[in-house]
């Protein structure tokens, strides 16, 4: 069997590669600080109430099917 061939490649999906910019919008990297601020201002991005939080696979929800210990 050749590699193009092979099963997992043959169903795989393919995705476009994301070339847009990952930056909170209206904030700035402050590299002397290490942090994002909001543009124009010191205040940090992390402070900010109505910030989205970002998105983990650690935080979907469990179903159950992959709980070793249990």
């Amino acid at each position: 069997m050749t590699t193009q061939n092979h099963l997992l490649l043959k169903h795989a999906s393919t995705y476009e590669r994301f070339n847009g910019s990952l930056a909170p919008e209206g904030c700035e990297y402050d590299a002397h600080i290490g942090a994002w601020v909001l543009e124009g201002t010191d205040v940090l991005f992390v402070d900010t109430p109505d910030r989205k939080r970002p998105q983990t696979k650690k935080e979907d929800i469990e179903t159950g099917e992959d709980r070793k210990s249990e």
